[in-house]
């Protein structure tokens, strides 16, 4: 029997959820935790550490998507390899992370996976040491995102993103500032509706609100909570 996959949302860097996670539930070899952005697990060059502690906390696969508080020189250094048929930097022997655009097939399901957002704080961070400018999508980058869409529409079962697409902000309480001149959320917007009129289409999730909140049937912000993708509710 496979084992479950589980999607939860930041976590910048600290291993207690995951701790509480081990302590409430049953975890096996063939769980796939996949984290939505902002993982954080890689921000200094002694990460490996950090990392073996992940995996000794968590024995099956962590999967994450970067977010914009992320060391993106320093993922972006990493050794490319193919995961469940996408590109994936390996972070660890059981850690990955997904990067912007690709489809990996898992279980039987495929999942489109596209990191990234704009810091509203990049104002009092410094570039290259807690802000990096690749944290944010390059129009080539969107551009390759919406042809892996439209290539394989009627094939992908999940989204997952950092950022949310730009109609769900009116709905978050802990909405977050948009500048005139950031256009992500707007593509992501033009995705979700693409996306949406797929039959195989079942669920997006998203991170970097900080929420844990069904927007639309098919659309969840996720944050502290760690969901199967097969389930409704909360395992934690």
């Amino acid at each position: 029997m496979s084992g479950r996959i589980l999607i939860t949302g930041d976590k910048h860097g600290t291993f207690l959820p995951l701790f509480s996670l081990a302590e409430k539930a049953e975890l096996k070899k063939d769980d796939i935790l996949m984290i939505a952005g902002d993982a954080g697990y890689v921000w200094n060059e002694d990460f490996s550490y950090g990392i073996e502690t992940l995996q000794q906390i968590f024995p099956g696969t962590i999967a994450f998507i970067d977010g914009n508080h992320e060391n993106h020189a320093l993922l972006n250094s990493l050794e490319i390899c193919r995961w469940n048929e996408g590109k994936a930097h390996r972070v660890g022997e059981r850690v990955y992370h997904l990067m912007r655009g690709e489809i990996y097939s898992i279980n039987g399901s495929n999942f489109f996976t596209f990191g990234g957002a704009r810091s509203i704080d990049k104002d009092r961070r410094e570039e290259g040491i807690s802000w990096w400018k690749e944290e944010e999508p390059t129009p080539e980058e969107i551009e390759y995102g919406k042809k892996q869409l439209v290539e394989h529409y009627g094939k992908i079962d999940y989204v997952i993103t950092h950022e949310t697409p730009l109609f769900a902000r009116k709905y978050i309480s802990r909405s977050k500032q948009i500048d005139p001149d950031y256009h992500f959320p707007a593509h992501l917007e033009d995705w979700y509706h693409l996306i949406s009129n797929s039959s195989r289409f079942k669920k997006w999730y998203f991170g970097h609100m900080h929420v844990d909140q069904v927007i639309t049937p098919q659309l969840t912000g996720v944050h502290a909570e760690i969901i199967p993708t097969n389930e409704k509710k909360s395992i934690w």
